[in-house]
């Protein structure tokens, strides 16, 4: 049951960041310009794929893909899936290593993760649209857009692993590292 309730946990977190992607650069337009207008679901997944660590972290991406994908104008149907799901299919294959609940490893996944994904994101747009022009301004965007992930990354993973933790949820690395020592 807990197994469910941590997917569906989530998901909530995934809706609420897309939908504040959604809501608050409308009302500070600012946030447009560093690129936050699509950086926080990556955040979700990114963040699912280390804790969970295995099918139900795709699951999670797989959703969150879809969701983006109908709320978005600029997007055919299954292409933010596709990118999220691989995403978090290479992040799953890494998170059973010990040393990739590191910090500086944890923040290496969101800084590069989210680079790729805004990286790809926008070749999909190019490719969509048969225009190959690579402006600064969108560079800006990519580059911003990751380096807020990072700065927002411990906050984020701190907030978001409280309540489950509080509830006695263990993530699957701690559980596995537990039956290491004593076997």
């Amino acid at each position: 049951m807990v197994r469910v309730l941590i997917v569906i946990y989530l998901l909530f977190l995934g809706v609420l960041a897309l939908l504040a992607q959604m809501i608050l650069p409308v009302h500070f337009p600012i946030l447009t310009l560093i690129g936050f207008s699509s950086a926080l679901v990556p955040l979700v997944v990114i963040y699912s794929s280390l804790e969970l660590g295995d099918a139900r972290a795709l699951l999670v991406a797989g959703i969150l893909g879809l969701l983006l994908d109908l709320t978005s104008t600029h997007h055919r149907l299954g292409l933010s899936v596709l990118v999220l799901f691989s995403l978090s299919a290479l992040i799953v294959t890494q998170a059973h290593k010990p040393e990739s609940h590191q910090w500086l490893f944890r923040l290496t996944f969101v800084l590069v993760g989210t680079f790729v994904y805004l990286l790809l994101d926008y070749l999909i747009i190019l490719a969509e649209t048969a225009r190959w022009s690579w402006p600064l301004i969108v560079w800006g965007k990519i580059t911003f857009g990751s380096f807020l992930n990072l700065l927002l990354a411990p906050l984020f993973f701190l907030l978001a692993g409280l309540l489950p933790r509080l509830c006695g949820w263990k993530p699957a690395y701690e559980a596995t590292d537990r039956y290491h020592r004593y076997a």
